[in-house]
């Protein structure tokens, strides 16, 4: 078994920390991805104001100052693991081609990486959607606006979808409020609704085939919506 086969066994980010930075990392980039998998790991147990950098360290398998020096504190590392799931290695739609892609491929991109069909499979989405819950359930105050502006990429992406079958320069009113309404459709399966659907209606979420066919169903009410919008524009149009 090789070292990287090695590391991605006790760190299962060390894989796309490779595939990002384009080579195998160098002992303080392998530093840096083993505190992202501890720091997961333990926010995602006992949250933000319980977990300590000492268990995180020692998890990790560094000495204390490796926080300082890779992230600055605690709260800017909490930020960090928040933004794990943003990057394009996890988040295919924001690096999607817009002249190449069809809006019902995107629209299932985005779906897919909003409601995860593999999080059953995959012990890091798993522990990304239990820290999610935590700070749902638990807010830490320290995020701020760092969820909004990681977010951001994916929110131009899909105005820029839309634009392009309204025929747009730029997001008017409407678009801005579709956006929304697309995204709203399935952020309710994933953050603070997640308690409430698990409650009245579990069938929906349990299972890679139930969440493969939501995804499938989000895409066909989102492509309604679409041409709700579309009809509304004609209309409009011909007035």
């Amino acid at each position: 078994m090789n070292s990287i086969a090695k590391q991605s066994l006790c760190c299962p980010l060390m894989t796309m920390a490779q595939r990002l930075l384009g080579h195998q990392p160098t002992s303080q980039e392998e530093t840096r991805w083993r505190v992202l998998q501890a720091a997961t790991e333990v926010f995602a147990e006992v949250g933000y104001h319980a977990a300590t950098t000492r268990e995180i360290c020692r998890r990790a398998e560094v000495n204390l100052a490796s926080i300082h020096y890779h992230f600055g504190d605690k709260a800017e590392l909490y930020r960090e693991v928040f933004r794990l799931p943003f990057l394009n290695e996890c988040n295919t739609f924001a690096t999607l081609d817009i002249t190449q892609t069809s809006l019902q491929e995107a629209l299932h991109a985005f779906y897919v990486w909003l409601f995860p069909v593999d999080a059953d499979e995959d012990p890091m989405l798993q522990l990304f959607l239990r820290l999610h819950s935590r700070e749902e359930a638990e807010p830490s105050g320290v995020l701020g606006d760092a969820l909004t502006k990681s977010f951001q990429p994916n929110h131009q992406q899909l105005q820029a979808f839309l634009c392009r079958e309204f025929g747009l320069k730029k997001p008017d009113l409407e678009v801005d409020r579709l956006t929304f309404c697309l995204a709203g459709l399935a952020t309710v399966y994933f953050h603070g609704g997640r308690g409430a659907v698990e409650e009245f209606a579990p069938q929906l979420v349990k299972g890679k085939k139930a969440r493969e066919v939501m995804v499938t169903r989000l895409v066909e009410y989102a492509m309604a919506l679409v041409a709700a919008e579309q009809k509304q524009r004609a209309a409009r149009a011909k007035k």
